[in-house]
């Protein structure tokens, strides 16, 4: 073996060292073909497939933005200064308005109920039909949420009979409106079996 060693030349030693590096580099060229190999079939079968659910979830962005925009909702905790936007357009003109504070009630599971109880600020002042109406509409057409869940009307006038209701076509009212939410529920708490 000294033998050998010693009749190795330098080109020998060359030699013997580029086969060893050839084989080396052999190796770790297959190992990143495989690699590459297995980010093409990931490219090829996932991230195409990912991007086009990316892409569609970004157009239901920008559609859920345009509409939160033009809801004109805050948040869903404060619909009072969206109700009092309604009453205070120029289409409704129905005055200065009381809001009564939501009332939070959960009638089926996941599903948050919040009814507010509307009424004019003066009792002793009627409204005519049209704008109450355009109100209780607007309320209900610019937001997906909010429906009109009850309303009670009576006539402005004292002791008027029906046939004579229209004459004075003034009302006093009171509406409730039920805005609707899903509730983030955390999941059930896993059982450990013995």
């Amino acid at each position: 073996m000294k033998e050998t060693l010693k009749n190795l030349t330098l080109a020998r030693w060359i030699m013997i060292f580029s086969l060893l590096a050839a084989i080396g580099l052999g190796v770790y060229g297959y190992k990143l073909h495989a690699k590459r190999t297995d980010l093409e079939f990931i490219i090829d079968s996932k991230v195409r497939a990912l991007a086009v659910e990316l892409q569609t979830l970004a157009k239901q962005h920008s559609a859920l933005v345009k509409q939160f925009d033009r809801e004109g909702l805050l948040e869903q905790k404060d619909p009072s200064s969206y109700i009092r936007n309604i009453a205070a357009s120029p289409n409704v003109q129905i005055g200065d308005i009381a809001v009564d504070p939501p009332n939070e009630t959960e009638n089926i599971k996941g599903i948050l109920d919040t009814r507010i109880g509307i009424k004019p600020a003066s009792r002793d002042r009627g409204y005519p039909r049209l704008n109450i109406a355009n109100f209780l509409y607007k309320l209900e057409s610019e937001s997906r949420r909010m429906r009109v869940t009850r309303l009670r009307l009576e006539p402005e006038a004292k002791s008027v009979r029906p046939e004579n209701i229209l004459d004075n076509d003034m009302w006093r009212w009171e509406a409730e409106v039920t805005s609707r939410t899903k509730m983030d529920t955390p999941p059930p708490p896993a059982t450990k079996k013995p």
